[in-house]
């Protein structure tokens, strides 16, 4: 494994159009949320409160939503489902110890169910508003347009995956339609997946720092469970959680990683963090949902990302101080080819 400072930095823009809705365009759009909040919400075993406030049904394994996209109707998917031997992801060196693995809560959901994150209609008219902005066209960043800042480094090579090692941090002065985010980025032609840790007050309606995964295909795009795709197979480390223990200056770092993998058995893209004895295959979207990533990708990207509105102050990155050259240890990320074991 190799370490890498990077600070390449893009910059685009992303537009969006709102026109002031009718009353029944208004009504129409509200019996639209309840039918999401329904295909979202699916009945569960029991549910499972986190101290955050945050509430996890446990949803049976073949009643997630994933399975409510039309290629995932028929399947042989089960809850025992684990990648195939990862090689690659086996430490190849000997690291400094950092306080990474007791950094997982447990929502403790039965066998055979799967947590997920219970949506409100509030949280459903704050995603589409930032879906608006966030999922629109990309042109150069201007002072009338919303836009993402990137600092990131990318390969350009034949990648089955990746991962990155990331110090997680509660990024200060996130506000609302705005993210802060360390991720990965595996990608080919348009297809795309991301993962990572967010400060993102808009999803989620706090400022905690928290595991999320989003994906794009030609048909559909999505953080998380907030579109069918990404099928869950661990029952006690979902996605969305709030990180209990985060990074403070001075005091500790905290860190995870998070790698994406395809599997060369069957070609699904694995989603797994940790390392070692903690290290937990969260799920993976399968193989058929992708065109251009129906078989490996062809480039790989590791770094920071936030996102920010028109005449706003753009929020920080990582733990909020301002780098100040281009070997500043305080922002990194290590990153690999999984598939093949190589550097």
């Amino acid at each position: 494994m190799f370490g890498m400072k990077f600070f390449i930095l893009a910059v685009f823009a992303l537009t969006s159009c709102v026109a002031k809705p009718t009353t029944r365009e208004l009504y129409e759009e509200d019996l639209k949320l309840e039918r999401q909040l329904k295909l979202i919400n699916k009945p569960s075993v029991n549910t499972v409160k986190t101290e955050y406030g945050d509430i996890y049904g446990c949803i049976d394994f073949y009643k997630q939503p994933a399975f409510d996209h039309a290629l995932l109707k028929s399947h042989e998917f089960h809850p025992e489902m684990r990648p195939s031997n990862m090689n690659g992801l086996e430490e190849v060196e000997k690291e400094e110890e950092k306080e990474e693995g007791d950094n997982e809560i447990e929502v403790e959901c039965p066998h055979g169910t799967v947590p997920i994150r219970r949506t409100t209609k509030e949280d459903l008219i704050r995603q589409k508003t930032f879906n608006q902005m966030f999922d629109s066209n990309i042109h150069p960043l201007t002072d009338s347009e919303p836009g993402n800042r990137v600092i990131s480094k990318y390969v350009d090579m034949d990648f089955g995956g990746g991962f990155a090692h990331f110090s997680l941090y509660q990024t200060p002065n996130v506000h609302q339609l705005q993210f802060s985010s360390g991720l990965i980025k595996v990608s080919n032609g348009t297809d795309f997946i991301k993962a990572g840790w967010t400060v993102n007050p808009t999803l989620y309606g706090d400022n905690r720092c928290r595991k999320f995964a989003y994906f794009h295909t030609r048909d559909q795009h999505c953080f998380n469970t907030n579109c069918p795709g990404f099928v869950i197979v661990n029952n006690n480390s979902p996605l969305d959680y709030a990180f209990p223990k985060v990074s403070e200056i001075a005091v500790r770092i905290m860190e995870c990683r998070f790698y994406i993998y395809r599997d060369p058995q069957n070609g699904n893209w694995w989603l797994v963090t940790g390392k070692g004895k903690k290290q937990k295959a969260l799920g993976f979207w399968p193989a058929k949902l992708f065109t251009d990533l129906a078989y490996n990708a062809d480039q790989v990207y590791w770094g920071g990302e936030l996102f920010t509105i028109p005449n706003s102050k753009t929020s920080p990155m990582g733990n909020g101080l301002l780098i100040k050259h281009v070997d500043d240890p305080r922002l990194y990320a290590y990153a690999r080819d999984c598939s093949k074991g190589t550097h």
